[in-house]
């Protein structure tokens, strides 16, 4: 569903304890989010792994202001 929203601007997936597992199935839906200038990860136990998944996908998010990762 998500990448169909091209143009939203702020997604806010704070405390849903995504994990790295939750990360994997992120990261393609968000290299389609290109328009997203504020990304809310906070409290989703992101580490080492799931970095490296999502850090290819965040450069290519050029609009990207704002990185929450708390």
């Amino acid at each position: 569903v998500l990448p169909k929203f091209t143009r939203l601007t702020t997604l806010n997936l704070s405390r849903n304890d995504l994990g790295v597992e939750g990360i994997r199935l992120l990261a393609p839906i968000l290299q389609h989010l290109v328009s997203l200038t504020c990304l809310d990860l906070c409290a989703n136990e992101i580490g080492v792994e799931a970095m490296t998944i999502l850090a290819p996908i965040l450069q290519n998010l050029t609009s990207l202001h704002l990185l929450n990762l708390s």
